[in-house]
């Protein structure tokens, strides 16, 4: 193997989709990046779990220095790019832009600061030259009578790109709205927000050419991002829209609670392929980690594989139903069989009771004949649940991962080779 091609072989290879997501954070958390309350501890976490490329976050309260320690701290692990509140950086506002470098590696990157601690975008030109213009907003909350501020704020983007023709414009816009389109199917109780405020969103996405991604995909479904503790309403302000390029790519648009501490928003993503990328399907099934390691698997595995042995030591001579790749084939097969069973069966505690959760929410969002008074105090409830239970299951998984670290950290392992 000559020089070019040990390069070729080392090389990383990256997918030709993207997950990109956006979620509140609500705060940093400990101001001590190594504090286990600090918030920025879980995010490489959430990355790595739910296989996120980019990730747009809102309510950071990141300051410059903030953000050279975050990527001082994760530089191996994440890119992070940020824009503070201009006048209290760590009491309010602020947005970022994370990368995970495992999945993403930019050819070239571009920042565009659009409205300090408010709206960013990112330039990102990708696999196979593809690019992506990504605008992260936080707007203003509106009140039922007062959408002045958050009016504002989409006429100020709106001018920022008519008068500055040689940015690129967004094909991807997601973040923090603090406001809903259509209050009859995206607030619970049912409100409507201030038409000002609307039509001045509007207006920027007929100028952008974008549209609302996940409405589009589930035009009749409730589903809701922000829930109001004090009151019990929930709303989808959270959101993404996109080009019709991109969407004609897009899939996988969803709505999951976040697992990071004490965040009131849930996590809104969705998945951008390029657009050379081949059609793909939906992948090989593979046996879950908690299923490998169960005893009743193990032991199913071992006798199938003596069964199979001895049926190719006997195998005098073969034809075309009996033959190794056949006697090794059943084997396989049996055995993934026998992985689907147990991975119904012992599918982690804490997942199951989330799923069940999750479906028990949907089924009461979707309950047209309950008063809408109760719906909305049960739906509030449930979500709280799947709030504490996902933050648990992070929680737990950071811990695991630290325990293990410090088993195999120092020691040549398969684990200290990854790491290192």
């Amino acid at each position: 193997m000559n020089r070019r091609q040990r390069q070729a072989f080392k090389k990383k290879k990256y997918k030709a989709y993207i997950n990109i997501a956006s979620t509140n954070m609500r705060g940093y958390g400990n101001p001590s990046i190594f504090h286990c309350e600090n918030k920025w501890n879980q995010i490489p976490t959430i990355l790595h779990n739910k296989r996120i490329g980019l990730l747009a976050l809102q309510e950071t309260h990141l300051t410059t220095a903030r953000i050279d320690e975050i990527n001082k701290h994760y530089g191996r692990k994440l890119q992070v790019f940020g824009s503070p509140d201009p006048m209290n950086p760590t009491g309010r506002g602020g947005v970022a832009i994370v990368l995970n470098r495992g999945l993403v590696a930019p050819e070239k990157i571009t920042l565009y600061e659009i409205v300090p601690g408010k709206a960013i975008m990112l330039h990102l030109v990708v696999h196979k030259g593809d690019k992506f213009n990504i605008l992260v907003v936080y707007a203003p909350n509106v009140t039922e009578n007062d959408g002045a501020a958050n009016a504002e704020f989409w006429k100020g983007i709106d001018k920022y790109f008519e008068e500055t023709p040689q940015t690129p414009k967004p094909n991807i816009m997601l973040g923090d709205f603090n406001m809903v389109e259509s209050g009859l199917i995206d607030c619970l109780p049912a409100c409507d927000d201030p038409e000002d405020a609307i039509d001045a969103l509007d207006d920027l996405k007929q100028n952008l050419h974008l549209k609302d991604g996940w409405r589009m995909t589930f035009p009749e479904k409730k589903s809701f991002t922000f829930l109001q503790t004090a009151t019990g309403s929930q709303s989808r302000i959270d959101r993404i829209y996109a080009t019709d390029m991109i969407m004609d790519t897009a899939k996988e648009w969803k709505i999951r609670v976040s697992g990071i501490p004490n965040a009131d928003h849930s996590l809104v993503s969705v998945q951008i392929t390029s657009e050379g990328a081949p059609m793909t399907g939906r992948g090989q099934w593979r046996i879950p980690e908690y299923v490998v390691k169960d005893k009743d698997l193990l032991e199913y595995a071992r006798q199938q594989g003596i069964t199979a042995k001895k049926e190719l030591n006997d195998l005098n001579h073969r034809s075309v139903d009996r033959n190794p790749q056949k006697i090794w084939n059943t084997y396989k097969m049996k055995l993934v069989q026998k992985a689907r069973e147990r991975a119904r069966k012992i599918i982690p505690g804490l997942v199951r009771k989330i799923n069940e959760t999750q479906l028990e929410q949907d089924r009461v969002l979707d309950d047209v004949l309950l008063p809408e008074a109760e719906r909305t105090k049960k739906a509030a409830k449930l979500q709280e649940e799947i709030s504490k239970m996902e933050q648990h299951r992070y929680i737990q998984m950071q811990k695991d991962r630290k325990v293990r670290h410090r088993l195999e950290g120092d020691t040549p392992t398969r684990y200290w080779s990854q790491t290192n």
